[in-house]
């Protein structure tokens, strides 16, 4: 083999090569690409079967039906179930000293 059959079989070789790793990240680009489709679809049917439950939830808010001593003692047994402690521990050991609603800008699909 001459040294211009070798470059000329070399520069087939690169171009092969170069093709097909060019094809699959464009493949690649493209299934990321419809998983956008895919992810507003699923936030779509989401939103809507969240949809009755929003709705409800206004009307139950608008009746102050606790006070805040139950809300205290909700958010305690949250933070215990969470931490894990049992019923016998000493109660002194968490203090609320305020409550106030989280402003939030942020959701999970996002």
């Amino acid at each position: 083999m001459s040294v211009g059959e070798i470059l000329k079989v070399a520069a087939v070789d690169t171009v092969l090569g170069m093709g097909t790793v060019f094809l699959v990240l464009i493949f690649i680009s493209i299934v990321i690409w419809a998983m956008g489709f895919v992810n507003k679809a699923e936030s779509k049917k989401q939103e809507k079967a969240a949809a009755p439950v929003q709705k409800a939830a206004p009307a139950a808010a608008a009746e102050p039906s606790t006070d805040d001593a139950q809300l205290v003692a909700v958010i305690m047994a949250a933070i215990k179930a969470y931490n894990g402690d049992d019923a016998s521990a000493d109660d002194d050991e968490y203090v609320v000293r305020s409550i106030r609603r989280a402003t939030w800008k942020r959701t999970l699909s996002e």
